[in-house]
């Protein structure tokens, strides 16, 4: 009996056995048909498509005309005296009147990826890693010193008695007088005087003066925008992260600001390409491009704005300077 009892009992063990493995099998089996249509479906995936379509509601602008630009790469866009519109490009500057007629082209040695326009004076083009002066008849007038292998020059923003230059490659704002010499590095990181430092992942790094005369930069790495005296004083930022309308996605944005005469800012992103209004206090209060109004793929869309505060937009993927008109009714 003990013998029998000793092998019934290894019996139902064994069915036992068999029974847990084929539990396991079967419950492992459908975890994995579980595990599959949750990869089908995941809730973590980077899924941008949602984003890709503006809230009708928020369009306050209509784009109201194109001027095409007959050249293989376009970086910079200026309004300068009279209205004229400013393009440049590889080893030339195109000069078109407010009605997108083409007027002159000013042909330099090297690709300008940045200029800006002094009223009834001279035009500023910031090379790689220097900046070079013209008239507006374009005669090169001078070239400064160059800021070194590491220099990347982005952005140029005048005042009345300096020159401001983002440099994406020393990850600072160089400050010279209109001759040329150097002043001031701005944005270095100080904790001391609450100076954060520029994080500049890309090369995308905009400085504008506001209409109240200070100096604001593009942090991107931080997604803000970042206000100094003319002394590089660190006095404020905004901005923050999101993907939704009312912040800056992506790596690294704001790859383009400038402002409205009422000191409103107009910002431009990458990633997912869109133009929005912000007053001054930064709040998102409408937009001028949707994501949908662009190329996939689509990046450095500079900013201008006209005497008749039309925003303009360089659009490099279509060869386009597009002009965006505020709608009459205000929506």
């Amino acid at each position: 009996m003990a013998a029998f009892k000793i092998k019934k009992d290894r019996i139902w063990s064994g069915v036992i056995i068999v029974l847990s493995m084929a539990g396991i099998l079967f419950f492992g089996y459908k975890a994995i048909q579980e595990n599959s249509k949750r990869n089908q479906d995941n809730p973590f995936e980077y899924d941008i498509e949602r984003f890709m379509e503006s809230d009708a509601s928020l369009v306050h602008y209509s784009e109201v005309g194109r001027i095409p630009l007959e050249q293989p790469h376009v970086y910079g866009l200026a309004v300068g005296p009279e209205g004229n519109i400013y393009v440049s490009g590889d080893k030339t500057i195109l000069i078109f009147n407010g009605e997108g007629i083409h007027q002159s082209t000013i042909s330099v040695d090297e690709p300008v990826h940045c200029l800006a326009v002094e009223k009834n004076r001279d035009v500023y083009l910031g090379m790689n890693n220097h900046v070079e002066v013209y008239d507006l008849d374009g005669k090169k007038k001078a070239e400064w010193e160059s800021r070194g292998e590491e220099a990347i020059f982005t952005s140029i923003a005048l005042s009345e008695d300096s020159v401001f230059v983002a440099d994406a490659g020393n990850l600072i704002v160089w400050k010279f007088d209109k001759s040329g010499n150097l002043l001031k590095k701005i944005g270095e990181k100080d904790e001391k005087k609450d100076i954060p430092g520029f994080i500049i992942p890309s090369p995308y790094f905009d400085v504008a003066v506001d209409p109240d005369g200070f100096l604001w930069a593009a942090n991107t790495g931080r997604h803000s925008l970042e206000n100094y005296t003319m002394d590089g004083g660190f006095r404020t930022s905004w901005g923050e992260f999101s993907m939704g309308i009312e912040g800056f996605c992506g790596c690294c944005n704001p790859t383009h600001f400038i402002f409205l005469e009422d000191g409103s800012f107009i910002t431009s992103e990458k990633g997912i390409a869109r133009i929005k209004v912000h007053n001054q206090l930064g709040e998102m209060v409408s937009v001028v491009a949707g994501p949908d109004q662009f190329v996939e793929g689509t990046v450095g869309l500079d900013l201008a704005v006209d005497s008749a505060q039309r925003i303009l937009v360089l659009d490099p993927k279509q060869k386009l300077v597009r002009i965006f008109a505020k709608n009459q009714d205000g929506q």
